[in-house]
C-alpha cells in the first residue's frame, strides 16, 4: 500500500553537472550486473509512478496509439493569453492558458524545417506512450498572432539582461525565430501541463528522500534500464533528467508523485533547432576518456558508421540514415548517458523488444499520421524507418538471453510455452528443449530435482513428481545459441484446476 507524500522538494538537475558527474564519476550504485529490483514475481515490471504496462498487457489499437495520453482537442477556442516566454537557448518557447484557464506550453519549428520539430514530438510522444511511460498531451495546431495577448503581469527576461514586462516587441522577436506559414500563422505543437504541483525532474540514481513510495534506486528500476531501448529506437538522443518532469498528485485521496518523460524535439530525424547531425545516435555529446584514447591512437583513422552513411533530407522529417538494415542498437548513444543506462542488463533489453514487439506497423502509421508533417512521401519513409529499427532491436536482444516466454501448466500436467525469438521470427528454432523439473518448499525455497525431460518442441508432459504444492521448472533450448542454454525457472502452485504460474526467473 502506498503512503502519502508530503513536503515534496523540487528537484532540477544541472545540465553541466549532470554531464560532468555521469562522464567522470558514474554517480548510483558502483556494482554492475545487478537484476532489476522493482520486477515481480513474474518477472515484470509493475504499474506505478514510472510506467503503466500498455504495450503486450492492454489491447492497443492504432487509434488508441493515435490519442495516446490525450483527453480533450486541444485548448479552449479564444485568445490565448501569454503569461511566460523562453527567450534563452536556440529555441522560442511560450506559456499560454486557453479560455479556458488551462496552462499549455507552445514550441515551433526552426526557419525552413515546417514540421520537423513539432512532428518528430508528437510521434516520438505517441509511441513512448505507447510503450508505457506516462507522457503529457500533445497537439498540432495553427498559431495567429492576432490571437495572443500578453498578461498584464507577464515578464519577459531578454538574453543578458534584467526581467521586466514583456511587449508585442517581445513576442513579434519570438516568432522571427520559428517557421512562418505564407499566410502569416505558424504551425505550433502545444503540450498541456500535466496534472498536479512540478516538483522537479527525474533522477536516474538513487531515490528521492521525500518520497516514501520511492524504495527502488532508480538505476535498479527496469523500465528506466530499458528507457535506453525505446530511446535507441526513436533516436531520443535528449533522453536525459532535464527532459522529464516529476509531479506531485492528489487521486481518490491519496497523495503521490508521479513521473513523465517530456521535450521529444531531438528524437528521429530532429535536432530541434535544425534537422538531426550524422553523429547524434553514435557518438556522446562529451566522449569518454577511453573513446577519445582510442581516436588517438588510431590517428584518426578508425573512421565511425555515421562519416559513410547515406543520409535522406526532407523539411518535413529532417535527416536520417536511408538504410537501418544494419543499425546496431547496441552501439547507440544519447547525447548524456545515466545509471540507469549502465546498468542495464540483456534482461532488461529483453523486457523492453518484448514491449516493442506489441507495438507493430499499423500502430507506428497511425503515431507518424498525427505528425501532420505535409509530405506524404516523407511520412511514409519515416514510418519504414521506424520499423526497420524496430525489428533490428528484436534482432539484437530478443536472442542475447533465453527467449522462453509464458509457460503455463495445466490439469493434465501439459507444460506449454513459446520462444519468443523464434515466434517473431528473429532466430531459427531450437532442435530441442530441455525442462528440470522440481519439487519446491516455498517456506525454505528449497527445491529437490525430481526428473529431466526432453521435447523438441512445446508441449512437455509432467513426470510423476511427489506431492507437493509447489513445482519448479528449469527450461532451456538444447543445440540453440548459447545463451539459450542457461535456463528460466518457472514455479507452479498447485489449485483445484491445475496449477498457477507463481515465479518466474530469467537471468542473462
Amino acid at each position: 500500500m502506498t503512503q502519502n507524500v508530503k513536503n515534496a522538494a523540487r528537484y532540477e538537475p544541472d545540465l553541466a553537472y549532470q554531464a560532468i558527474e555521469n562522464l567522470f564519476w558514474n554517480p548510483g550504485d558502483k556494482v554492475l550486473g545487478q537484476r532489476a529490483r522493482n520486477i515481480n514475481t513474474v518477472d515484470e515490471v509493475p504499474d506505478g509512478p514510472f510506467y503503466v504496462n500498455r504495450a503486450g498487457r492492454m489491447p492497443l489499437t492504432p487509434e488508441l496509439v493515435a490519442r495516446a495520453a490525450n483527453t480533450s482537442d486541444g485548448p479552449a477556442p479564444g485568445k490565448w493569453t501569454v503569461v511566460s516566454a523562453k527567450s534563452d537557448g536556440v529555441t522560442p518557447g511560450l506559456s499560454i492558458r486557453d479560455a479556458a484557464n488551462q496552462l499549455w506550453f507552445i514550441k515551433f519549428d526552426p526557419p525552413g524545417w515546417r514540421g520537423m520539430a513539432t512532428g518528430s514530438e508528437i510521434v516520438a510522444a505517441k509511441l513512448f506512450w505507447a510503450a508505457g511511460y506516462h507522457t503529457a498531451e500533445y497537439h498540432i495546431a495553427q498559431l495567429s498572432p492576432g490571437n495572443l495577448v500578453i498578461g498584464k503581469d507577464t515578464r519577459i527576461t531578454p538574453p543578458g539582461k534584467m526581467p521586466r514586462p514583456m511587449n508585442q516587441g517581445d513576442i513579434s522577436w519570438l516568432l522571427s525565430r520559428a517557421d512562418r506559414d505564407p499566410d502569416g500563422t505558424y504551425r505550433v505543437i502545444l503540450s498541456k501541463a500535466a496534472p498536479g504541483r512540478p516538483i522537479g525532474r527525474i533522477k536516474f540514481h538513487g531515490t528521492r528522500a521525500d518520497d516514501p513510495n520511492d524504495i527502488v534506486p532508480h538505476e535498479h528500476r527496469r523500465e528506466l534500464r530499458g528507457y535506453f531501448v525505446f530511446a535507441a529506437w526513436l533516436n531520443h538522443v535528449d533522453a536525459k533528467g532535464i527532459n522529464s518532469l516529476s509531479t506531485l498528485m492528489t487521486e481518490n485521496g491519496r497523495t503521490f508523485i508521479r513521473h513523465y518523460l517530456l521535450d521529444f524535439g531531438s528524437a528521429l530525424g530532429s535536432a530541434a533547432v535544425g534537422p538531426r547531425e550524422g553523429w547524434e545516435g553514435y557518438e556522446a555529446l562529451v566522449e569518454e576518456p577511453g573513446v577519445i584514447g582510442k581516436r588517438v591512437l588510431t590517428l584518426g583513422f578508425n573512421i565511425p558508421v555515421w562519416r559513410t552513411q547515406q543520409y535522406v533530407e526532407s523539411p518535413a522529417i529532417g535527416r536520417l540514415p536511408r538504410d537501418h538494415a544494419m543499425w546496431n542498437p547496441e552501439a547507440w548513444w544519447p547525447h548524456i548517458t545515466n545509471a540507469a543506462f549502465r546498468h542495464m542488463r540483456p534482461d532488461d533489453t529483453f523486457w523492453a523488444a518484448m514491449k516493442l514487439a506489441a507495438i507493430d506497423d499499423d500502430m507506428i502509421r497511425a503515431a507518424v499520421a498525427e505528425g501532420r508533417f505535409g509530405d506524404r512521401a516523407s511520412e511514409e519513409f519515416l514510418a519504414k524507418a521506424i520499423a526497420d529499427r524496430r525489428l533490428r532491436i528484436l534482432l539484437t536482444f530478443l536472442p542475447k538471453v533465453n527467449p522462453i516466454v509464458d509457460p503455463s501448466l495445466d490439469r493434465d500436467g501439459r507444460l506449454t510455452f513459446r520462444n519468443a525469438a523464434v515466434d517473431l521470427a528473429v532466430a531459427d528454432r531450437a532442435p530441442a528443449y530441455r525442462a528440470l523439473w522440481y519439487t519446491f518448499d516455498n517456506a525454505t525455497d528449497q527445491a529437490t530435482l525430481v526428473a529431466t525431460t526432453e521435447e523438441t518442441r512445446s508441449p512437455m508432459l509432467m513426470p510423476a513428481v511427489p506431492a507437493s504444492e509447489y513445482v519448479k521448472v528449469d527450461l532451456a533450448a538444447v543445440g540453440g545459441p548459447e545463451a539459450w542454454s542457461k535456463p528460466v525457472s518457472a514455479y507452479f502452485r498447485r489449485n483445484s484446476a491445475g496449477w498457477d504460474l507463481v515465479g518466474f526467473e530469467r537471468q542473462p
